[in-house]
């Protein structure tokens, strides 16, 4: 990494006399942690009012240094963050912090709290949870996730008159900012980004920017710059404060549209408490849950007269009672009462929580805290920025930090000694990553290339300027059409899947990087690319404007992602060769097929249908439950035609805990086959806590052994029904009841027939009665579905899980056959 250049002591003494000179070296050389910077033509205001910038270990300080001096702004660098480090100043700057200690942590928020200290934050701010609450309220707001799509920044209508001079309008990815309080004020928004995805966020002593500031410092000059310049204008007093600042009320009317979103979400989180209690009174007894009842009956009541207060144009009391039935159903979440089904429970063990355990010891410590929450499926981190965590007789170089002992070989073990399954995460496309460079710990030139583009620069992929980063984004890729790479991916699988013994295979990086063809922000010019497309259409590709040549420019968006689809079905087909029961999986985007395929070429859909992937692991990484809805749902419609199995996945970073468990809850409650967590490095003991207190019924892994997942599932289901019959709750008049009573009968014994003698035919006795259960099902619920719609909604969300679990065990049953005969 390159270190800092701050101008020179004399330099900053001569003009000043001797005197002052001498005392400010001597109070510079005492500090040992103080560095000042003068950018060209700036005067240097007083102490109180100066910027301080925060220097730690994980930045890319080159170009943040690189970017500051740009600015225009006289400021000081610190690389402590300490109480007396910083003690009687006023405006602190977070610049890609990336995590805070405990002890930073508390002391940044004692000194915003005791000397009402402004700060400016950019990029992802992990904070322990331990120090989480109170400094998390000061900022204001907090990285709910990353947003990949470069995209402007726009000004919302809330925005202060301090944010109005920014004008830049440079895209850049960055990460969605969720407000933490009523004085969050929202400032701006991803443009052309859908669900909330804010970029700027205020609050009362802080202004949070929504992306890694200076890290491109050449594409997004602008955007830094003035938006730096904004923020600190306000911390100095240069706008109105912020309780002054005009901000637009809520409207007083709540509209048809406003009341239905209200009464699904609380209606929806009513229904997941009261179908946790269920679920667990059901499969495991015990006595109901007396202490919930007037909390739910609360909910209920207001669930019930929220459309009368609207009528009556009680808009106030309907707000008020709405908020409070939501905060007590959430104080009160039953953590302590979850039964969870047959899932898929997976996490990505990260590279730097490998690093870190530094040996087969450590990462048995690891894993032990993994089998102890129930997580019975780990994507290991197997290649990161081009370097292997093995020593790979494919891969150029092995992580330097893991070298000296086999990190892969060890992880295998201790999955299997402890009943899990091992998967090998690689980086497919991606070969190297400016951010893995700058870690003091790897400590190579930002611009690093990675190992395999630097062993084979004719594999590269670029834009169509040449470059290999594209524009905003940090990594390196490959050229997904030259058949050394494809043959090079071919030879790692073989080695992961024969000499390793995975269970599974993981892409991620399976795309093209992100690009936006309407501003010619544009990728994908490999040699090779180049070549097969002149040769398919007679046209340079490097040649078309996708403005004015839009139908060759289509032509060249399917080609690239053909490309990608080829080695996507090459990679399945190489490794189900060696083994028919490895599983192939991928981390793929959950944005509509059409803006997919423009954006980052990638076809997912194309994969599923042919059976390629087993497991499909979209990234909707939401930062609340009604957002998680919204990137699922569409994604199920899709899904639900295929034979794969379906796992949301949940970002944990800054994930409070509450919300944590009602994701969780969300994802359980439709037709899924599981959840992925990512990641290692963000699962809390809290969050470890929740997940192993909410039991699995069932050891059986759908992906492994479907059939018998399904069987335990449905058996669930089964006393479920039986439970509320028993109650009460659930009365069917006759001949519905006899006829509910005997399909259910049927299902079971043709699903027991099944988990017997897994067979085609068997199979589909089994889809026959239990389409036949779900097609009646809202016939025979009919008293019910007036009573808890959402209960019996979930009901048919299960049973069409089961389906789904059908289709995929069909595809299992299909390829273990194929394999045979090539045997035999």
């Amino acid at each position: 990494m390159n270190s800092t250049r701050p101008y020179p002591l004399g330099a900053i003494l001569k003009p000043l006399g001797l005197g002052l000179g001498l005392l400010l070296a001597s109070l510079f050389l005492w500090t040992g942690s103080l560095t000042w910077h003068w950018a060209a033509h700036s005067q240097t205001p007083a102490l109180t009012d100066e910027l301080t910038v925060v220097r730690l270990p994980g930045q890319n300080w080159a170009n943040i240094e690189r970017q500051l001096q740009r600015s225009s702004l006289t400021y000081q660098v610190i690389d402590q963050l300490n109480p007396a480090v910083l003690q009687g100043r006023k405006i602190v700057f977070l610049p890609n912090v990336n995590r805070l200690t405990p002890a930073q942590a508390t002391a940044l928020s004692e000194w915003m709290q005791r000397e009402g200290g402004q700060v400016i934050v950019s990029g992802p701010l992990e904070i322990p949870a331990e120090a989480r609450d109170p400094l998390r309220n000061l900022i204001g707001a907090y990285w709910s996730g990353d947003i990949p799509i470069a995209s402007p920044v726009r000004l919302t209508g809330f925005a202060g008159e301090w944010a109005r001079g920014v004008t830049a309008n440079d895209a850049i990815a960055g990460g969605a900012l969720l407000p933490t309080g009523t004085e969050s004020r929202l400032t701006a928004v991803w443009e052309g980004v859908g669900g909330d995805a804010y970029a700027v966020i205020a609050s009362r002593q802080s202004v949070y920017l929504g992306w890694r500031w200076g890290e491109f410092p050449d594409e997004t000059a602008q955007l830094d710059r003035q938006w730096l310049q904004a923020a600190l204008q306000r911390a100095q007093g240069g706008s109105a404060p912020l309780a002054e600042q005009p901000v637009a009320p809520p409207p007083l009317p709540i509209n048809t549209f406003e009341l239905l979103a209200m009464r699904q979400e609380l209606g929806g989180l009513l229904g997941r408490v009261e179908g946790s209690l269920l679920l667990t009174q059901a499969t495991q007894g015990g006595s109901g849950a007396t202490e919930y009842e007037p909390i739910l009956a609360r909910a209920r009541d207001v669930l019930r007269q929220l459309p009368a207060w609207v009528e009556a144009g009680q808009y106030t009391q309907a707000r008020q009672a709405f908020e409070q039935a939501r905060a007590d159903l959430w104080a009160n979440y039953p953590v302590d009462r979850l039964t969870a089904l047959p899932e898929v429970r997976a996490i990505w063990l990260d590279r730097g929580t490998i690093v870190e355990s530094r040996s087969e010891t450590g990462l048995a410590q690891v894993f032990d805290r993994l089998a102890q929450a129930g997580i019975n499926t780990v994507f290991f981190e197997t290649m990161n920025a081009g370097f292997a965590i093995h020593p790979s007789r494919v891969a150029p170089q092995q992580n330097p930090l893991t070298r000296g002992w086999d990190p892969l070989r060890a992880a295998v073990r201790l999955a299997h000694e402890r009943g899990m399954e091992l998967h090998a995460w690689i980086w497919t496309f991606a070969v190297g990553n400016i951010r893995h460079n700058i870690l003091p710990e790897i400590n190579l030139p930002q611009d690093y290339i990675g190992p395999v583009l630097t062993a084979h620069p004719d594999w590269a992929n670029m834009d169509d300027r040449g470059n290999l980063f594209p524009r905003g984004q940090p990594e390196t890729w490959l050229d997904p059409a030259n058949p050394q790479v494809r043959s090079y991916l071919l030879a790692l699988t073989r080695e992961l899947v024969q000499d390793y013994r995975v269970d599974g295979i993981h892409l991620d990086y399976i795309r093209y990087p992100f690009q936006n063809a309407p501003s010619r922000n544009v990728f994908g010019f490999g040699r090779a690319a180049r070549q097969g497309f002149q040769q398919l259409s007679g046209v340079d590709p490097l040649q078309l404007d996708p403005l004015s040549d839009r139908s060759l420019w289509q032509l060249w968006t399917r080609y690239r992602t053909q490309q990608v689809n080829e080695v996507v079905e090459s990679i399945a087909r190489t490794a189900r060769s060696l083994n028919p029961h490895v599983i192939l999986s991928a981390a793929v985007y959950a944005l509509p097929q059409n803006e997919r395929l423009q954006k980052l070429q990638q076809d997912w859909e194309e994969w599923i249908q042919a059976g390629e992937l087993d497991l499909l692991i979209p990234l909707t990484y939401a930062g609340n439950t009604r957002r998680l809805a919204q990137l699922v749902q569409p994604n199920l419609e899709i899904v639900s035609r295929s034979s794969a199995l379906f796992l949301p996945s949940l970002n944990l970073l800054n994930l409070p805990a509450v919300e944590f468990l009602d994701q969780m809850q969300v994802v359980r409650d439709l037709p899924t086959g599981g959840f992925a967590l990512f990641a290692v490095r963000q699962f809390t003991p809290e969050l470890e806590e929740i997940l192993s207190r909410s039991a699995i019924a069932s050891a059986r892994i759908p992906h492994r052994d479907p059939f018998g997942a399904i069987q335990d599932r449905f058996q669930s289901l089964q006393q479920e029904w039986m439970f509320l019959s028993e109650q009460g709750q659930l009365r069917l008049l006759e001949p519905e009841r006899s006829q509910w009573v005997e399909q259910i009968e049927q299902v079971e014994g043709s699903l027991a027939a099944l988990v017997a003698d897994p067979t085609l035919e068997t199979l589909a006795q089994a889809r026959q009665q239990l389409g036949r259960l779900r097609e009646n099902l809202g016939a025979w619920m009919r008293v019910k579905s007036l009573q808890n719609p959402y209960r019996v909604q979930i009901w048919g969300n299960r049973l069409m899980a089961l389906e789904m679990m059908l289709r995929y065990g069909e595809q299992m049953l299909l390829r273990t056959s194929a394999a045979t005969s090539l045997r035999g």
